[in-house]
């Protein structure tokens, strides 16, 4: 049978051992010191932040964002604390940095994206799948699924959605992510005992209150274009009573 020993060893009382600590602690403090010194010197100070960003116009904002102390250390900078900077401008979903020695940072862009436009009085609030507002406008873009009637106050860069308004707008964006042409679709919760969807192509959609929004909005979709498929060209679709969905057909001119 074999026995494993164990053995620790134990540190040198006295004299010799205070000694030996005390060397060791002047070599840890001298190593320190020298690596201190060098990272706070000319050699590793940084003297250029590249942006890595998108588009130029992203890239500016970020450049100009991005300030950096005359001398800092490439080493001993704090990034983090740089890039959360940074993520408080609305245009700036991620920002990430990264150290290129000796004398270089390197600044990683992430550009939020508007997916949907929400309508307050006669301004447009661009909002990312996240709800947050990216931007404003007065003109309507045709790009972007519309909301009318899901806000009442507007909303300022950098804000989010809470609430009611940005679970729906969560629901609406899961039911619609299947469809491939929501450009200029137009969500309507004016009355949100009757929530309407406009479709580009003229086909309205008739979805009643917000309870099983997305699964509603996804089968209007289907019942659209099955019936699209077969040829029939439908006015409406009605699922507010989602086991007996109606249609009615355009009128013929």
């Amino acid at each position: 049978m074999c026995h494993a020993i164990r053995y620790l060893a134990q540190e040198q009382s006295g004299p010799q051992g205070s000694y030996r600590r005390a060397v060791q602690l002047l070599a840890l403090t001298v190593v320190a010191s020298f690596g201190y010194g060098l990272a706070v010197s000319p050699y590793f100070a940084i003297r250029e932040v590249q942006i890595c960003a998108p588009d130029g116009a992203i890239a500016k904002l970020a450049l100009a964002k991005t300030k950096v102390p005359g001398g800092a250390s490439t080493l001993l900078y704090p990034v983090e604390r740089l890039a959360k900077q940074l993520e408080e401008y609305p245009e700036i979903k991620q920002a990430s940095i990264e150290r290129a020695l000796p004398n270089r940072l390197v600044v990683h862009i992430v550009r939020r994206h508007p997916v949907a436009a929400i309508g307050t009085n006669e301004e447009w609030a661009l909002v990312d799948e996240q709800g947050i507002c990216v931007s404003t406008s007065t003109e309507l873009p045709a790009s972007l699924i519309c909301f009318y009637g899901l806000v009442e106050k507007p909303l300022e860069p950098g804000q989010q959605l809470n609430g009611t308004a940005l679970q729906l707008l969560r629901e609406t964006l899961e039911g619609l992510k299947d469809y491939s042409d929501s450009a200029g679709l137009v969500m309507d919760f004016t009355d949100r005992h009757l929530i309407q969807i406009h479709m580009p192509t003229g086909v309205l959609g008739k979805l009643g209150s917000p309870d099983n929004l997305k699964r509603k909005i996804m089968m209007f979709l289907a019942i659209m274009e099955q019936l699209e498929g077969k040829g029939h060209q439908p006015a409406y679709i009605d699922v507010r009573i989602m086991d007996q969905p109606v249609w009615k057909p355009q009128p013929k001119s």
